[in-house]
């Protein structure tokens, strides 16, 4: 006989509590972690705060993921903000909302995925809350410290070179294979799917990229996020399409939307896009590796206006908006 797995509902928000505690719930002397009205933690003299929202429907669908898939990934995303200022992550609290009829286990996989996030990222999860609602949702806010001047999206230059990290378009291409229920299918699709549900932040890259004059990571398509960058810093840009570092697994993709494309409007690669010195550029290519695996360049910035291969870049379907109407 199966053992009966509990709802939600069934221990109610004390009994979650409970399970959350005997995870996260001890902190290190002079500290208060999870079970108290706020957590009480140590900070330096200047922090980043960032917060994120993963919404289930419209996020992420269980028809493809896992609870262990949404907790590594929301707080996956919160890491990338981090990385892209130049911080380092350290304490994390997150909010959950869920139905009564959610299962106990899908709640257990939840916390073994942000635990393993935890784990890999060195990030410390001092609190939360649990709420009720119709679809699960889950809000990360987390803590960062930075050590020297932050990377802002307002410094790019006229001159600087537009430089990404790794490759693009895999995410997206992850979420068309999740979809259409080709995972499995051979080693490239699950690749593909492993970077739309298991997404890596490039933090290791952003400490070798400290000389970046601006910085944003590539969360909502290179296209949107390069337009973001260019407008806080008051420029333009030129990029070229055939210089962009398409994920080479696309091409498992058979009659999949068009790679280049996937990789411009996308989103969710978490690679770092950014722009540096003309002078720094060596320095950060041989220090991150070859294109696809490092740092690839990829246009420069100019006065006014971007340009891709001389066209303007714009209009409103550049890339993902949550509240745009479609």
């Amino acid at each position: 006989m199966e053992p009966i797995v509990p709802h939600v509902g069934e221990i109610g928000e004390s009994g979650l509590l409970d399970l959350i505690k005997r995870r996260f719930g001890n902190g290190p002397e002079g500290e208060v972690w999870v079970g108290d009205d706020a957590a009480l933690v140590a900070t330096g003299s200047r922090s980043l705060l960032t917060v994120d929202v993963l919404v289930e429907g419209i996020d992420f669908d269980f028809s493809y993921c896992t609870g262990f898939d949404v907790g590594w990934k929301s707080l996956a995303v919160n890491v990338s903000d981090i990385a892209a200022m130049g911080g380092r992550p350290e304490r994390a609290v997150v909010a959950l909302s869920l139905s009564p009829a959610t299962l106990v286990g899908v709640v257990e996989a939840f916390l073994d995925g942000l635990e393993a996030g935890a784990g890999r990222w060195n990030v410390d999860i001092v609190g939360g809350d649990i709420s009720g609602a119709d679809e699960m949702s889950v809000s990360v806010t987390l803590l960062g410290a930075i050590d020297a001047e932050p990377v802002l999206r307002s410094g790019a230059r006229l001159g600087d070179a537009i430089c990404v990290t790794g490759s693009l378009g895999g995410a997206a291409g992850g979420l068309f294979a999740l979809q259409r229920g080709l995972a499995g299918h051979n080693a490239d699709i699950e690749r593909l799917a492993a970077r739309q549900l298991r997404p890596e932040p490039r933090i290791r890259e952003a400490e070798t990229l400290q000389a970046a004059t601006a910085m944003v990571d590539v969360s909502d398509g290179l296209a949107l996020d390069l337009t973001r960058l260019m407008k806080a810093s008051g420029k333009g840009c030129t990029v070229s399409r055939e210089l962009v570092p398409v994920d080479p697994a696309l091409a498992a993709l058979e009659d999949g939307p068009d790679p280049v494309e996937l990789a411009l409007r996308g989103g969710e690669d978490l690679e770092l896009l950014c722009t540096l010195d003309p002078a720094d550029v060596d320095r950060a290519l041989e220090a991150l590796g070859s294109p696809l695996a490092g740092l690839t360049r990829i246009g420069v910035v100019t006065d006014d206006g971007c340009l891709l291969d001389g066209e303007p870049l714009e209009g409103e379907e550049l890339g993902w908006e949550h509240l745009r109407s479609r």
